[in-house]
């Protein structure tokens, strides 16, 4: 048994050149429009599955009902909160923020958190459970998953099987506004899931 899976990130956002996590900041009107030519450009899924958070959901939402698929929304699919942070431009950041730093914190994430945020290890279990759910419920079918730029990368590092602890693929690997990561998941004999990133 083979799933097919296209994980695409978001396009741009009305607040570009800020952290968004928590922040609910819609497409602006172009970048809606683009998300929906990358999914009428890939084949046709059996099902949907979105964050809750607008940049992801409003145009899944729409490609669901104008294809007549089912949509299902995960909160575990949201982006990293980053708590005192979020909302702020990356400019602000780089210039504002102290105790810990941004840079330090990108540098060094699984022990440094951001302030009254959600820890890297909290972030990684919360995808890494949507992940173990998902696959438990063995299918052939191909889904769309709408998400977040984190939620791609951690996914990556859980596919690749990196050392919990290990920050290389969030410097190592871009995911950028409407990339798409194409995953096959073959399923054993005894219900295993072995996932495949496809190139």
């Amino acid at each position: 048994m083979i799933q097919t899976l296209y994980f695409i990130r978001h396009t741009e956002t009305t607040q570009s050149g800020m952290l968004l996590g928590k922040t609910d900041s819609p497409l602006t009107s172009t970048s809606h429009q683009q998300l929906l030519t990358i999914f009428d450009s890939l084949p046709k899924p059996d099902r949907v599955i979105s964050s809750p958070k607008l940049r992801c959901l409003a145009p899944a939402q729409a490609y669901a009902e104008k294809s007549g698929l089912a949509l299902s929304i995960k909160s575990e699919l949201q982006e990293m909160d980053f708590g005192l942070w979020d909302g702020k431009s990356y400019d602000w950041l780089w210039q504002n923020a102290t105790d810990p730093s941004i840079g330090e914190f990108w540098q060094n994430p699984w022990d440094i958190a951001v302030p009254e945020g959600e820890s890297m290890i909290t972030f990684n279990n919360r995808i890494a459970s949507w992940w173990q759910t998902f696959t438990a419920d063995r299918t052939d079918d191909t889904v769309l998953v709408v998400t977040h730029g984190g939620v791609i990368k951690q996914l990556l590092a859980l596919w690749l099987e990196l050392p919990k602890g290990v920050s290389s693929h969030l410097n190592c690997f871009e995911v950028g506004y409407g990339c798409v990561v194409k995953v096959t998941v073959f399923y054993d004999e005894v219900g295993k899931a072995w996932p495949k990133v496809v190139f």
